[in-house]
């Protein structure tokens, strides 16, 4: 079979990439929900739905792939390839956090997992990732460099939030013992890793426009 032009498959690549993004959003809002509500079957639904982001992130490295053999891309379009897959590989990790986030519900169920006094805080929490998440998907469709740079300080909202759980952990108050601090300092530094793969994923996409890193980039 004879492949589509090299422009049609970056375009189907910046495609298939902006819906992991938004798969991988989807996965932790509702892994979000059933953190905050304690919805065991919920968080179920979010660890059996896995198998969709896998299989979008198997059409990226097949077409990436055949990019590269058949096209054998150089400067501007080889930078894309390469870094849709990079990106492909961040974008799964953003899910596997989400099905982690999931799976702490399942482990504590029926007991609540979170504190009373976090669970704003995670909403919180969730809403941020969410909406990086949805934004890096954007970013990648469109490679709007501006828009790529903007997410890294997007971010800053995610480490206030993430700072002020340890400051709530550490404090001579905390009632809750051991166990639940553990869960709660996983569970926080699940979200913020997820943010830091959006952000790389925006970034990913500034080099692959510019060739630059989007510290060097002007807003």
């Amino acid at each position: 079979m004879v492949p589509a032009p090299l422009p049609q498959q970056l375009v189907e690549l910046r495609e298939l990439l902006s819906r992991m993004c938004l798969v991988a959003a989807a996965s932790l809002q509702e892994a979000t929900a059933a953190l905050v509500e304690c919805r065991e079957r919920l968080a179920a639904r979010v660890i059996n739905g896995s198998r969709e982001l896998e299989a979008l992130r198997e059409q990226v490295e097949e077409l990436a792939t055949d990019a590269l053999l058949f096209h054998a891309p150089v400067a501007g379009d080889l930078r894309a390839v390469v870094s849709t897959i990079r990106s492909a590989g961040d974008i799964d990790r953003m899910n596997r956090l989400a099905l982690h986030v999931a799976e702490a519900v399942q482990r504590r169920a029926p007991e609540h997992t979170l504190p009373v006094e976090v669970r704003d805080d995670f909403a919180e929490m969730g809403r941020v990732a969410v909406a990086l998440a949805r934004k890096a998907a954007e970013v990648v469709r469109s490679r709007n460099v501006v828009q790529a740079v903007e997410l890294d300080a997007d971010d800053d909202a995610m480490d206030v939030l993430h700072r002020r759980m340890f400051a709530v952990l550490m404090h001579p108050t905390w009632p809750h013992g051991v166990p639940s601090a553990v869960d709660v300092t996983l569970l926080a530094r699940y979200y913020e890793r997820f943010a830091d793969h959006a952000v790389a994923v925006a970034r990913e996409t500034v080099y692959a426009v510019t060739g630059q890193e989007p510290d060097a980039i002007p807003i």
